[in-house]
């Protein structure tokens, strides 16, 4: 069974072909393992012993920078934009954090990602450049408990992704990927070559659909950048082969870079710009700077979902710095409080730009555990500011690059408001339970702090502080958040089980997309179960993407129900057993039912236009059904629909079908929709192929969608809301 560490020991045991590239034999670097913690690694200083990672380097560039100048964050991505143009590759816009285009993820957690496309259960890629570079916002939660402890860590970070498809058609490999990588830090940013170290290390998805060596690049114990070569795929889980058509997946750590330039103590007090600065000043923080800048150099070992002891690792801190724990703690504490906030702020900034909001369910779990964890650092250490008051100082020094974050600010105020009102009533019950919990048990373990917080809302921040002013003491495991957000990172794979067995049934031919004719003739390929007919083609629309099936008659016998499984339709007949494969039969679609389908579907797409006008960008699809007598859509908003905006809604919504709009449909290549119409075209989810069914509405709604429509908004009729209700958190279902 192939393992990353298997993996990693049979590439370093043939390292000449996966890890020595023209670079090194050029440059004369020698392949050596580290003292420390036995990793390989390559460097072209022959005194060193160590790889250059933490904790076998501490932080070796505070206070102390080696490039030849400083650089902000909107400066070292133009710098790093220019010198990769240069160098033949096209820079393309940030995708959004929020991932619509794969139905397994939540948020884009890597630049590769963007390019990422599932088709059939496969990774292919969808790529509008090659080679590229892009300003990749990724957000990642694991590492929660880490933000403002160990200087380098955040939840929202630019992964300036370098990509190059298709090698050896296109594209370039190892040997071109890593002499940029090299001229980029000795030739742009002036670091001298023998400060740099390049250590070996293997990549892999989970299932080891792509895997592949990957050489990690320190300096100074700052990783900056990891070039990773996509070249291989498991062969059965047992052995491997390689791709056919391999991809170069770097991954250059731009808050890193622009850290390193700068040399502050801290990441945050260099990527975040003037922010971190009016926090203090608004804050009236005062720092120990002598005290902050000795603990700065070695924070970068305290990487506590990793640290068993929490305790001990801050006490040998405390030691390794000269302070007390408790003086160390003074410092520090606050100041680590902060910068928390500084990030939770950005990357809450980020997701609800980009369309997603705080709940209980899903993505928006751990965008309410960061909004949670932040407002409780600003009660403990009364920190004078708000979460959308540092959002707003976010929003406008990113201004140069993402104007859309300033757009996105009043929206982002309405839906923080109504964040602090369920926080701020949920505080003082989660309190009690908490109180409630430890007289009667003594103690919490890790189960009835994940049932706390998953079906409460309590953070171990709080749970600390509870515990603490009972004279109690609560140990909050050191990976606590990162397994909280492991269950929220994926979305849950469901395992779709065939009614029947199709094994050689040829695709049906779709005719339902073809014409209007609502009767036709086809030949019967199969029969399942005296129930189900298989045809060659037909004109019955399957039941997807929300909309019910047609029924009907097919052979003079009533069709009932209509479902797809892949590229095969599959019809329920009464009297199915009449039926013999190769017999011509009639079909003859119930055109009543069909007509207000159609009406019901396009409707839908009117009604989300209109929920949109009226309620904000944030309104996303949450899922739909139409029948012939009522539907449904229901989609993501914070608060309760009142009954004006309800009416405002309605109205804008027959505003619309009475302004007789053409409802153009046309299949369009995947890439070329995405790149024409945006992300949006997402609202019921990732396409599966290689060719979207793209619906219009005038400019009012442009989807990906696969059902019937009407030609013409006037066709709707009128559409009128029955009402409105809270499904769960997050979602409001309206009835049309």
């Amino acid at each position: 069974m192939l393992t990353k560490e298997s993996v990693r020991k049979e590439f370093s045991k043939d390292w000449e072909k996966h890890y020595e590239v023209e670079l090194f034999r050029e440059k004369g670097f020698v392949r050596k393992t580290c003292f420390t913690c036995r990793k390989n690694f390559w460097t072209l200083d022959s005194k060193r012993t160590t790889c250059g990672s933490p904790p076998c380097d501490p932080y070796g560039f505070i206070k102390n920078p080696i490039t030849k100048q400083s650089w902000d964050y909107i400066s070292m991505w133009r710098t790093f934009e220019a010198f990769f143009k240069k160098n033949g590759h096209t820079p393309v816009p940030r995708y959004p954090v929020v991932d619509r285009w794969r139905p397994d993820l939540y948020f884009t957690i890597a630049s590769i990602q963007d390019f990422q496309r599932i088709e059939n259960g496969n990774m292919t890629f969808e790529y509008p450049a090659n080679p590229l570079v892009v300003p990749q916002v990724c957000l990642r939660f694991p590492d929660i408990a880490n933000v403002g402890v160990t200087g380098r860590h955040l939840t929202s970070f630019i992964m300036s992704g370098q990509h190059a498809f298709g090698y050896p058609e296109t594209g370039y490999f190892k040997d071109q990927c890593l002499e940029l990588n090299f001229r980029f830090l000795t030739e742009e940013m002036g670091i001298d070559p023998k400060e740099l170290t390049y250590v070996e290390d293997v990549w892999a998805m989970t299932d080891f659909s792509a895997f592949g060596p990957c050489v990690e690049t320190f300096c100074r114990g700052l990783e900056l950048v990891n070039s990773v070569f996509m070249q291989f795929q498991s062969d059965d889980g047992k052995g491997y082969r390689e791709l056919d058509l391999k991809v170069i997946d770097v991954g250059w750590g731009h808050e890193r870079l622009v850290w390193f330039s700068q040399g502050t103590p801290a990441a945050y007090d260099a990527v975040f710009g003037p922010v971190t600065e009016k926090m203090k000043k608004k804050a009236n923080l005062k720092v120990d700077h002598k005290a902050f800048d000795r603990y700065a150099v070695v924070a970068g070992d305290l990487d506590l979902d990793d640290t068993p002891d929490r305790e001990k690792a801050l006490l040998d801190t405390a030691k390794k710095i000269g302070i007390s724990l408790e003086e160390m703690q003074k410092v520090v504490e606050p100041l680590q409080a902060l910068y928390a906030v500084a990030d939770h702020s950005r990357t809450l900034l980020f997701a609800m730009a980009d369309g997603a909001i705080p709940s209980n369910v899903g993505g928006g779990y751990n965008l309410r555990v960061i909004f949670r964890r932040a407002m409780n650092f600003i009660e403990k250490y009364n920190l004078n500011f708000s979460v959308s008051e540092v959002a707003s100082w976010h929003a406008d020094y990113l201004k140069p690059l993402f104007p859309e974050l300033a757009e996105s600010i009043p929206n982002m105020k309405k839906i923080i408001a109504v964040e602090t009102e369920k926080y701020e009533a949920s505080r003082e019950r989660a309190k009690r339970m908490v109180k409630g919990t430890l007289m009667r048990t003594g103690d919490l373990g890790e189960k009835e702090m994940m049932e706390l917080y998953t079906s409460h809302g309590i953070t171990p921040e709080l749970l600390e502080s509870t515990a603490r002013a009972m004279g109690k003491k609560v140990k909050v495991p050191p990976d606590f958040y990162s397994k909280l957000s492991e269950t929220h990172a994926f979305e849950e794979k469901k395992k779709k089980k065939h009614f029947v067995d199709i094994t050689g049934v040829a695709k049906t031919k779709m005719l339902f997309y073809d014409t209007c004719d609502l009767e036709f003739d086809a030949k019967v390929i199969g029969v399942f179960d005296n129930k189900w007919v298989a045809l060659d083609e037909t004109a019955f629309y399957a039941t997807g993407g929300g909309q019910e099936h047609d029924t009907g008659k097919l052979g003079g016998l009533e069709v009932v129900n209509v479902q797809k499984i892949g590229g095969i339709i599959l019809h329920e007949v009464l009297g199915a057993d009449k039926l013999k494969v190769g017999q011509a039969v009639h079909g003859v679609v119930d055109e009543s039912r069909r007509e207000i389908l159609t009406k019901m579907h396009t409707g839908a797409h009117v009604l989300g236009a209109a929920i949109r006008s009226v309620l904000g960008p944030h309104i996303w699809q949450a899922g739909s059904h139409k029948t012939p007598e009522k539907a449904r859509l229901d989609v993501t908003h914070y608060a309760h629909v009142t009954d004006e905006e309800r009416r405002r809604i309605e109205d804008e919504a027959n505003k619309i079908i009475d302004s007789g709009i053409d409802v153009f449909v046309r299949d369009t290549p995947r890439g070329e929709a995405e790149r024409k119409y945006g992300f949006g075209i997402y609202q019921g989810g990732g396409s599966p192929g290689s060719m979207v069914r793209i619906v219009k509405v005038g400019a009012h709604d442009i989807e990906a969608c696969g059902g019937t429509h009407v030609s013409n908004t006037e066709d709707i009729g009128v559409l009128r809301i029955l009402g409105t209700t809270k499904i769960q958190d997050g979602v409001i279902r309206f009835n049309y």
